[in-house]
């Protein structure tokens, strides 16, 4: 299926540390709607 693909798989994704228990830091490495739009836009944009 990949070679289907018009462009190539984006992940979005929390970032590869410990999970953290201070919920300030847990929204740090969580994905944010921010980085879904981003990462939407540069596949659009692809």
């Amino acid at each position: 299926a990949f070679e289907f693909l018009d462009a190539p798989v984006k992940r979005v994704a929390a970032h590869d540390v410990p999970l953290p228990y201070a919920p300030v830091l847990e929204d740090y490495i969580l994905p944010q709607t921010d980085d879904l739009v981003r990462a939407s836009r540069w596949l659009a944009a692809y």
